[in-house]
């Protein structure tokens, strides 16, 4: 509960941060007349919208489990990303539509020097906001506000550039400055618009995470124990901060129903921990086989087929695979 109340107002901040800042860029275009200015003004409505939408994704990835959502409700944070990126791109067309013709009757700016402090500090105000939402997106595993984060800092950076190019054209007189800052701003964001648009696609058709597998691997490397042999097609995915993760393991055959369930509740906490986040775990239990006997370091063993001779380090390309009963285990020193 603690972090969800976190997260909205952070939500809540990056929302009325966008619409004053929407507010102030608009009112620096309308003092200068400067289509760099208008260009960094349009993107801030699309801060506005997606901020709007930041807050209600981060309430509805809030709620729990339920039937209707057995793995959660987080998709929609990464459908929220997709929006914004989306929307950045369709921000980024808009400005080239209206700076290029631009080029062929240019208007010089007015009233430059109260536009570049208006804008200067909407810049400072991006910059601090986008470095909290990405802190917190980061904290809180939670990939709207991350990318709310990285779209405000790109805010930063597109008013820097157009500072820059707005104080160029005061010293040069060229007239072409102006509309060409402009376009260069549509082409900044048109990158970062097009890669939020990518992942959010890539986390929605669920695509595997290295670094979740990796954490995964490490937890059974740390906390295996004798007879947990040969964990194998590993599957996770996340939804927001809830992961659902489907692991086969061998366990001796002639092991107890007790033993295999105090073995899957072993495996479950540490996977658990491994993630850090909510979650659940299947595990399919599989009985192992005379050719895992040189790798087993159960002791004492009454069925052992060959002696103990060392025991894998299990990797993930090991554990993402799907064995089959023919399959001969690689002794790893």
């Amino acid at each position: 509960m603690k972090n969800n109340s976190a997260m909205h107002m952070a939500a809540r901040l990056a929302f009325f941060t966008s619409l004053t800042l929407l507010l102030a860029k608009f009112f620096a275009y309308y003092l200068t007349g400067s289509k760099a200015i208008l260009s960094d003004a349009i993107e801030s409505i699309i801060n506005v919208v997606t901020a709007a939408f930041l807050m209600l994704s981060i309430s509805v990835s809030s709620k729990p489990v339920d039937e209707n959502h057995p793995y959660g409700h987080g998709k929609i944070e990464s459908f929220s990303a997709g929006l914004e990126g989306g929307l950045i791109i369709l921000a980024a067309i808009v400005i080239l539509v209206e700076s290029v013709p631009v080029f062929f009757a240019p208007q010089p700016p007015r009233n430059l020097g109260s536009g570049i402090y208006i804008l200067g500090g909407a810049g400072l105000v991006n910059l601090g906001v986008g470095a909290y939402l990405l802190h917190a997106g980061k904290k809180y595993k939670s990939d709207a506000l991350s990318a709310d984060g990285r779209h405000l800092l790109t805010d930063f950076y597109t008013s820097a550039g157009v500072i820059i190019g707005l104080i160029l054209f005061r010293l040069t007189g060229f007239l072409w400055l102006d509309p060409l800052v402009a376009c260069l701003v549509a082409l900044n964001i048109l990158i970062p618009g097009l890669r939020l648009f990518v992942n959010s696609f890539r986390n929605l058709m669920d695509e595997a995470d290295p670094e979740l597998l990796e954490r995964i691997v490490k937890g059974l490397n740390t906390i295996r124990k004798p007879g947990w042999l040969y964990p194998h097609k590993l599957r996770a995915l996340r939804s927001g901060r809830y992961h659902h993760v489907d692991i086969h393991i061998s366990l001796p055959h002639y092991w107890t129903l007790t033993q295999v369930h105090e073995a899957e509740q072993e495996i479950t906490k540490a996977l658990l921990t491994a993630i850090g986040e909510e979650g659940d775990i299947m595990i399919h239990v599989d009985p192992c086989e005379p050719y895992y006997c040189p790798v087993c370091e159960v002791k004492d063993c009454l069925e052992r087929s060959a002696e103990f001779a060392n025991g894998p380090i299990w990797s993930v390309n090991e554990v993402i695979s799907a064995r089959t009963g023919n399959h001969t285990p690689v002794n790893t020193p």
